[in-house]
């Protein structure tokens, strides 16, 4: 498999970067609309409604802004620390260089996305509140998340529609769970224990139908899946040619194994395999069971920056001021019980978001090496490779909300129907809408 580039080396995991901004954006939401009550709101003038809009809008700017470039930052400094290449830990030219900290340009268009969603939305709000009294709360709260949502504008055209796919699916959990709780309607199963977990694993198929088809995939997503899993790109193209019956030359096989220094032994004479032994997958080692664990170490490796940063840079930024309170406090009652102080916020803080990172590394290596590990029971057990093996996957394509996505995809192909400009945009400011009238009108209701 590829190494990655020498760029920030969190900007290839495009889906937990497209997390990261859901998450932030979430918690501004909640930081926007708890502060005050109905009635405080409806006593301060228009004007004062708008400059802390302003002022939401532009605090919000700086977190997001602060929480990439801390993201970025923090994936640098233990990339380094595994490369063991210490003296650029303090040697700031190689820190901080542009060729491995390329995020300005993405840390601005996703500090203004959330900026303007959320000063937006509050200003919004104060308008219709002081324009239109007479409009219920609800329609009120619809029209400024669908208005707000246009934010998504500032960010890059590439990102704007996992984005708003991903927002699309919150905001159908959200209706679901609301229709759920008042006993209107709601899937079959769906009050399993751990039924969640089924239906991703269910889901999780369509990771794994680049096998087939990879050009279906958006392309960050399909790097995330190549970076992350065990499939080397020559041998997804082996596997690709050996399902749709076409030759897979010998001397191609080994001239890989070679390159690799790998001590497998391809021993098929001829070019048109039944399957190809599973030992390519995990070139590094003949043994099923060594490969299982190497897999699992090369993704853990891999992905623990990213996730390391992900979860300690928005513990300390998104509550900066308690950080720093509590780093104040420890430095004013040094030697007189500030060992305990200091446990207690900001130790407390990075020890929690280090285990969520290896929780999440966990979980991720788990998955890998757990999919390899089913390839090869798969290879064992049948003598030639399926593409019932992988129909599975290409089913799980069409879950929601990517099968809507591919079905336009389709139909927009056949001429059926015609391109839709700003699409995206429009499918997120939609979602916002619902998503913020399910938090702001049915805040009573717990996610089930």
């Amino acid at each position: 498999m590829p190494e990655s580039s020498g760029n920030d080396p969190s900007r290839d995991e495009d889906p937990a970067a497209t997390h990261m901004v859901a998450s932030a954006s979430t918690a501004s939401i909640i930081s926007i609309t708890s502060e005050m009550s109905v009635a405080e709101k409806d006593r301060l003038p228009l004007a004062s409604h708008l400059a802390k809009a302003a002022q939401t809008g532009a605090s919000n700017f700086v977190l997001a802004y602060n929480v990439r470039a801390g993201i970025a930052l923090l994936s640098r400094i233990v990339q380094l620390i595994q490369n063991r290449k210490f003296r650029d830990l303090v040697n700031l030219n190689s820190l901080l260089s542009e060729k491995h900290l390329n995020f300005r340009v993405e840390a601005v268009s996703m500090g203004l996305f959330i900026g303007c969603f959320t000063g937006g939305y509050e200003a919004l709000q104060a308008v219709l509140r002081k324009l239109r009294p007479d409009l219920p709360a609800a329609t009120r709260t619809v029209v400024s998340g669908i208005v707000a949502g246009s934010g998504i504008l500032c960010l890059n055209p590439s990102r704007r529609r996992s984005l708003a796919l991903y927002t699309f699916v919150r905001a159908l959990q959200s209706v679901y769970n609301i229709a759920k709780a008042r006993k209107l309607w709601h899937f079959w199963g769906s009050h399993w224990p751990h039924g969640d977990a089924l239906l991703f694993g269910v889901a999780s198929a369509q990771v794994f139908a680049f096998i087939l088809r990879p050009e279906i995939l958006p392309k960050e997503y399909f790097s995330f899946i190549h970076r992350a899993g065990p499939v080397a790109m020559r041998v997804l193209q082996f596997t690709q040619r050996t399902l749709r019956g076409a030759a897979v030359e010998p001397a191609d096989v080994i001239r890989f194994l070679d390159d690799k220094a790998s001590p497998v032994v391809y021993n098929i004479a001829h070019n048109h395999p039944e399957s190809l032994p599973c030992s390519l997958i995990h070139h590094g080692s003949a043994s099923c069971t060594l490969g299982f664990g190497m897999t699992f170490w090369k993704a853990a490796r891999r992905t623990f920056p990213l996730y390391l940063s992900l979860n300690i840079v928005p513990r300390v930024v998104l509550d900066l001021h308690r950080f720093v309170k509590a780093y104040v406090v420890i430095t004013f009652i040094h030697g007189h019980g500030w060992y305990k102080s200091y446990r207690g916020r900001p130790v407390t803080t990075v020890l929690k978001g280090t285990w969520g990172g290896v929780r999440s590394t966990a979980f991720l290596g788990t998955f890998v090496a757990l999919y390899q590990a089913t390839v090869c029971v798969q290879k064992l057990m049948f003598r030639s490779d399926s593409k019932a093996t992988y129909f599975v996957a290409e089913l799980a394509l069409y879950v929601l909300p990517r099968a809507l996505d591919l079905l336009y995809i389709t139909l927009r192909d056949k001429r059926v129907l015609a391109e839709m400009a700003y699409g995206e945009v429009m499918l997120f400011a939609c979602s916002m809408g619902t998503l913020m009238f399910c938090f702001e009108v049915h805040q009573d209701l717990d996610d089930d």
